[in-house]
């Protein structure tokens, strides 16, 4: 029997794990070789000293797991960053009430500006040219729309 089977045998027998019939083949070979006896004094000695070692130590603690909720701390300050945002966004257009002014000019006889062929309808863009030519417009009398929710103005 070489070394490396023998001290297996003899940490399966100091554990308890070992079968009764290769036990007894055990002891006949420690009887009968004085060097593999004194072998498995050491390692039953060994094995013993550890138990008692791990005898009074409390048992190794669990990892602390994180919850699969947990968020990042980055998470956290882009969060933080958008409510400032938001808020500041709020706060700095609670003074405005009135809408945005956009003021357009558009005089009457640049509106028709459209040239066709020869048509004489009631809706044709020639007799709609020729009633804007009798008209005069002055710079005055100017339309202005402001807001699309409001009125325009003469001017």
């Amino acid at each position: 029997m070489n070394n490396e089977v023998l001290e297996r045998l003899l940490i399966d027998r100091s554990a308890g794990e070992l079968p009764p019939d290769v036990e007894e083949l055990l002891e006949a070979h420690l009887l009968e070789n004085p060097p593999a006896r004194k072998e498995a004094v050491q390692i039953g000695e060994t094995l013993r000293l550890a138990r008692l070692a791990l005898a009074g130590q409390p048992a190794v603690p669990l990892p602390v797991l994180q919850p699969a909720w947990h968020v990042p701390n980055w998470a956290w300050r882009m969060a933080a960053c958008f409510v400032c945002g938001l808020s500041l966004g709020i706060f700095a257009m609670r003074g405005r009430n009135e809408p945005l002014c956009i003021t357009a000019s558009i005089p009457g006889h640049e509106m028709a500006a459209i040239t066709t062929a020869d048509e004489s309808g009631i809706w044709s863009a020639r007799r709609f040219r020729d009633g804007l030519s009798s008209v005069t417009v002055k710079a005055e009398d100017r339309i202005i729309w402001r807001s699309p929710v409001r009125k325009p103005e003469m001017f």
